[in-house]
């Protein structure tokens, strides 16, 4: 038997523990290859596709990620496999085998393995390859599908790129033998278990800096969010290190010393957590990170898709709306036009509004400021369609409404309770009843805030002061099925010919919503490989212990544990490696929500609870499939 055949055996004998390691290569290259199909397709380079530089720049960027964490992920891999197999090399070494032909063994292992990863990763590529051109096109709205075709270059830069890869690390990994001899493979293999020691200072400074990483998360403001991201990175996963390879000892010490806790199963459970926690420490750390990266990433990107639709549908009063700046004629747009335009179209409308309104300037804190006054009828009015509560204002009162206040000028505007108002030459201060943050009626791009006044003073502002060429007049159609109502938007706005003083809601909207499907798409394929690697990781450390564990078992069978208990205690086991970063990983997750609210002063908390529970369902399947096929292998 030569060294090749050797290393064919090797793998074949140990395929269930390679088995996730080798999934994760397979998808880590099919993802690469099918954002280079992409990327390389000559319909992109050549930009017949709309957006298509754009797309281009967020699947390279992808590709990068994949590349740097495939480095972190092999580079695990194999020190994870070198160490679980010392004993073998050992005897290796006993029976005569050099060091050198111990590398060139572990280099055909090593080579074989990559090769099939590269061709599967591959075929499996290019067969997903036009169902993911089909749907790029279906989200780029391209006029005709992008037709599949061979890229060469795909292959070749795939191909090679990640045989450097491979190679490269497989040498690297060749360093951390080159001192190691016989007996240092046999005492790696044989080392006791000692009781691991933890410190309390350290466990107290990862507490504290865990703790002020999320401090400086929550408070965080819109001005200093990005110069506080790294220092909360620094904070948070330095503390989470120590606190893995400290504070979940000195934990586990805690209940191994309560008596309540020494009891059956529990007791062989615990024991065999904490003796194996040093090792574990590193693993857990590594699987809780990666958790919350992908949970941050995958509810940074879903969280703010949901908060610019809510911005969009906010900041627009309606589907279309626009501004008659003389109140006396329709220049831009006459209604009776509009509404056969939108017959035209087949457009169903929900509401519609025709509001006069009467400009005025304000001062408010020393800073000036223009606004347009429109009486409660009106606003009770549209708010009845929209599901907003009605006002009953005093004669001195107003109701202060736009999309702008807490920004700018009308930073402050929650504390200030009246409004110094010039109504075109009447000065007049009035009580501040209430604000939101609504757009009523529009266009709302003009920096202007929305004064509503009570009918009997609006009124008499509107018969004292104002002439109807100074007035001005609002008016908005609202569509039932507006998200999908481009077309009649499109037409009326090239009717009315203002970009400015007329707006849309269906437009924006749907270019929003096709922007970050597309960054959704991206970032979904790298999301669920980071989420294979991190269950590969669990995986790998469970199958390179199961020699151990059947030792255990053999142990455990002697002094009476039954199978059923024998099954708990491993069950446990893997609940722990499991459930343990899960959780960490979503409290670090949580936090950064909490940022991401903070900034954009929303509500995301359902969303983020909704992204976290996904993620769990995903993790709890990765939990059943290997807890049976760990359980399967241990008790043969």
């Amino acid at each position: 038997m030569n060294i090749r055949h050797l290393a064919r055996k090797n793998l074949t004998g140990n395929a269930q523990r390679y088995a996730a390691y080798f999934i994760s290569c397979v998808f880590a290259v099919s993802i690469f290859f099918i954002y280079a199909q992409f990327i390389l397709h000559p319909d992109v380079m050549y930009g017949d596709i709309q957006a298509g530089d754009a797309v281009r720049s967020g699947m390279i960027s992808a590709q990068v990620i994949i590349v740097i964490f495939s480095v972190f992920f092999i580079a695990y891999s194999n020190s994870t496999f070198l160490q679980s197999r010392s004993k073998e090399f050992g005897l290796l070494s006993l029976f005569g085998m050099s060091k050198r032909q111990l590398r060139k063994l572990i280099y055909f292992e090593q080579t074989i393995t990559s090769l099939l990863a590269i061709v599967l990763g591959l075929g499996i590529g290019t067969l997903f390859s036009k169902l993911f051109l089909m749907l790029m096109s279906a989200m780029l709205d391209t006029e005709a599908p992008i037709a599949f075709e061979f890229v060469p270059m795909a292959y070749v830069i795939t191909g090679i790129g990640f045989i450097i890869l491979f190679q490269t690390l497989t040498l690297l990994s060749f360093w951390k033998m080159r001192n190691q001899s016989v007996q240092s493979f046999l005492q790696d293999a044989r080392k006791p278990k000692i009781m691991p020691r933890a410190s309390l200072t350290l466990t107290i400074i990862a507490l504290l800096f865990v703790g002020f990483g999320y401090f400086l998360a929550v408070t965080a403001s819109l001005e200093y969010s990005f110069l506080l991201i790294f220092p909360i990175l620094f904070f948070v996963v330095t503390g989470s290190y120590f606190l893995f390879s400290q504070g979940t000892v000195a934990a586990y010490k805690w209940l191994y010393k309560r008596n309540s806790l020494m009891k059956g199963p529990q007791l062989v459970t615990r024991t065999n957590i904490l003796f194996r926690l040093k090792d574990y420490a590193r693993m857990l750390f590594l699987t809780s990170t990666i958790t919350a990266v992908v949970l941050t990433a995958a509810g940074t990107v879903y969280l703010t898709n949901e908060y610019m639709i809510d911005m969009v549908m906010d900041q627009t009063p309606a589907s279309v709306t626009w501004l008659e700046e003389d109140a006396s004629e329709n220049e831009m747009l006459e209604p009776e036009r509009a509404e056969a335009i939108i017959a035209a179209h087949d457009a169903e409308i929900d509401y519609s509004f025709n509001v006069e309104m009467l400009p005025a300037d304000v001062s408010i804190a020393g800073e000036e400021g223009v606004a347009a006054a429109f009486p409660e009828t009106n606003y009770n009015d549209i708010a009845s369609h929209r599901g907003l509560d009605p006002l009953n204002l005093k004669e001195d009162e107003i109701f202060i409404t736009s999309p702008i206040l807490g920004f700018g000028t009308w930073g402050d505007i929650d504390n200030i309770e009246q409004l110094d108002m010039d109504m075109n030459g009447e000065q007049v201060t009035m009580d501040i009843a209430g604000t939101a943050e609504d757009a009523i009626v529009g266009p709302t791009n003009q920096g202007q805030i929305q004064v509503v006044m009570n009918d009997s003073s609006y009124l008499h502002f509107n018969n004292a002061q104002y002439a109807d060429d100074e007035k001005f007049r609002s008016l908005g159609y609202h569509f039932v099925d507006w998200e999908n109502e481009i077309e009649v938007s499109n037409a009326l706005q090239e009717e009315a010919g203002d970009p400015i003083l007329f707006q849309t809601m269906a437009p924006p909207f749907q270019a929003l919503q096709q922007g970050f499907s597309l960054t959704l798409f991206i970032g979904l394929f790298v999301s669920v490989l980071f989420f294979i690697v991190q269950g590969s990781m669990l995986y790998l450390k469970l199958f390179t212990e199961l020699e151990d564990t059947k030792k255990q078992l053999l142990s455990l069978n002697r002094i009476g544990i039954t199978r059923k208990e024998a099954g708990k205690i491993l069950g446990h086991k893997i609940t722990f490696l499991f459930f343990v970063p899960l959780i960490v990983g979503a409290i670090h997750a949580s936090f950064a929500y909490a940022m991401l609210a903070n900034i954009l002063d929303v509500n995301l908390f359902w969303s983020g609870i909704m992204v976290i529970a996904i993620y769990t369902v995903l993790q709890y399947l990765y939990y059943l499939i290997t807890r049976h096929f760990y359980l399967k292998a241990a008790f043969r």
